[in-house]
């Protein structure tokens, strides 16, 4: 069977265009790559400067490049074209390391994120109440968050097969998880350490 072309009864049909290889090259390089320049930018802006407009500046990146790598899964399934090299789950290694390396803890709070006592414990507030309950907050939403970059990450392992966009995705991906985790800790490190 062609990559290019396809019959269907004598009549030549064109491939989707994610399931034409120079298209669905360019196409990822531009999303997937795109993707990961906005979430670098987007998350040193975020950290420093809008940490309320995190949410929205990281996740939006990283889930139109999951996207577009679905709909390739999907194109190139239904129109039976080759399936994609093994090589691209190397992307899924370079997620995984991004995603286990990545500091989510900032400075002050680094190694005392097991729970919300041992955060407080780091923290200069004479309020235990309002510590625990904001850190207690804080350290599940940033759990959260890296756990679901996690299964993201896992999603697009199992997408790869079919997508070399998916696979690639899995790098935004950490990355967005890795910074909204920290963004959430910094958040708390923030109200009890207001920089000046």
């Amino acid at each position: 069977m062609s990559r290019v072309t396809l019959r269907d009864g004598g009549v030549e049909v064109q491939p989707p265009l994610l399931a034409r290889p120079f298209q669905a090259g360019m196409t990822g390089w531009i999303v997937v790559f795109g993707a990961i320049i906005v979430e670098l930018i987007g998350g040193a802006l975020t950290y420093q400067k809008f940490p309320g407009a995190a949410l929205p500046v990281l996740i939006i990146p990283a889930a139109v490049a999951f996207g577009v790598g679905v709909l390739q899964w999907w194109q190139i399934h239904t129109s039976g074209a080759d399936p994609a090299s093994w090589w691209h789950l190397s992307a899924i290694v370079a997620a995984l390391l991004i995603w286990y390396l990545w500091p989510v803890a900032p400075g002050a709070l680094a190694g005392n994120t097991g729970s919300a006592k041992a955060a407080c414990d780091m923290l200069p507030t004479d309020n235990t109440a309002d510590c625990l309950h904001r850190a207690a907050s804080a350290l599940d939403a940033s759990h959260l968050c890296w756990y679901l970059a996690l299964v993201v990450i896992l999603a697009c392992a199992g997408l790869a097969r079919r997508s070399q966009i998916a696979a690639w995705a899995a790098l935004p991906v950490a990355f967005a998880g890795c910074q909204l985790a920290a963004n959430f800790l910094e958040q708390l490190l923030r109200h009890f350490q207001p920089y000046g």
